[in-house]
Parts: structure tokens; sequence; C-alpha cells
């Protein structure tokens, strides 16, 4: 393996995975969003900790958005930083939830969705430099990048879903197949 590979990914892999990583941080800004809805709608002594998972939830989608837009992770500090954070407070809310016999689905597909995103953003932290030589690197594969947004969505969309409907928004939505359109017509 050359110098060149073993210290810079492809442009193929690279945006890959800056798609996966984007892709995992908005399902955790959703699911931190619906997390601190259920804690909001709950009125109890956890009100508090509903502002600090929407803040967090919205900081997520925002980041993971203009990321995206860019082709590229912005706030990579401040955003591993909140990873981090993110992580311990999923793991010290499903360990309390334990002690009583409970596992909270949506701290749980949070927990997943933030090391999703903290992992492929270290991974490309770690391998991914930018070649400030002028050397024009090749743009991604169109067919390859495709088919890695399509699994990165189809990954992220089956630990997202579950993780909203574990909210209480969730546990009020009408099932798919109760639908109806007004006047009793089904469709």
């Amino acid at each position: 393996m050359s110098a060149q590979a073993a210290g810079s990914v492809g442009p193929t892999a690279g945006a890959s995975l800056t798609l996966f990583s984007c892709f995992a941080g908005m399902g955790a800004g959703l699911v931190e969003l619906s997390i601190a809805s259920s804690y909001i709608s709950g009125r109890g002594p956890l009100v508090w900790a509903g502002g600090i998972f929407a803040a967090w939830g919205l900081a997520l989608l925002a980041s993971s958005i203009g990321s995206l837009q860019r082709g590229r992770l912005r706030f990579r500090k401040p955003t591993t930083l909140g990873l981090l954070a993110a992580v311990l407070v999923h793991v010290g809310f499903l360990v309390a939830g334990m002690a009583q016999r409970v596992l909270d689905g949506g701290h749980l597909a949070a927990l997943f969705l933030v090391l999703m995103a903290l992992g492929s953003s270290a991974w490309l932290a770690r391998r991914f430099r930018d070649d400030v030589g002028g050397v024009a690197q090749a743009p991604p594969r169109a067919g390859a990048l495709l088919g890695a947004a399509f699994a990165a969505a189809v990954v992220v969309a089956a630990i997202t879903t579950p993780g909203l409907a574990a909210s209480v928004a969730g546990a009020h939505a009408v099932p798919h197949g109760e639908h109806s359109l007004p006047g009793g017509h089904n469709h």
C-alpha cells in the first residue's frame, strides 16, 4: 500500500462516509427532538431536559444539513465533543431506566445513531486529508455514491423509525392501516 493510500481516502469512499455521517446526524437530531417532546409534554421533573434535548437535536440537524450542503463535515471539533457528551447522557438515561426495568427505545436509538455519526466522523478525521498541493482529485463515482447513499439511508431509517415510534408522538400516531378519508371512505 502506498503512502498516499495509507493516509487518504478515495473520493467515493470519503463522500460515502460523509453522507453516512450526515444521515446518522440527521436521524439522531430527529430522535433527540422526539425525546425532547416526550420530556416537555410530560410536565414532570425532567421538563428542563426536554429543552436541552431540543437544542441538541436542532444543532445536530443544522450541522448535518450544513455538512451535506458543503460536501464535507462542518464544525467537527464542537460536534465531536457534543456527540461524546450525548453518548454519556444516553448511556446514563438507559442505565437509570434499566434499573427500573425499563428500556427506552428513544434513548437507545439516539445512542446508536450518535455512535454511528461519531464513528464515521472520527474515521474520516483520521483517514481523510486535504491535498493542498493543488492536485485535483477525481470526483466521486456517481453510481457508487448513489448506492452508498441508499444503503446509508436504509441503515439510518431502520434505527431512526423505532426511535421516533418510542416517543410520546409515536405513541399517539395513527396506525397506517387506520388512515381514511373524511366521511369514512377508505383508500
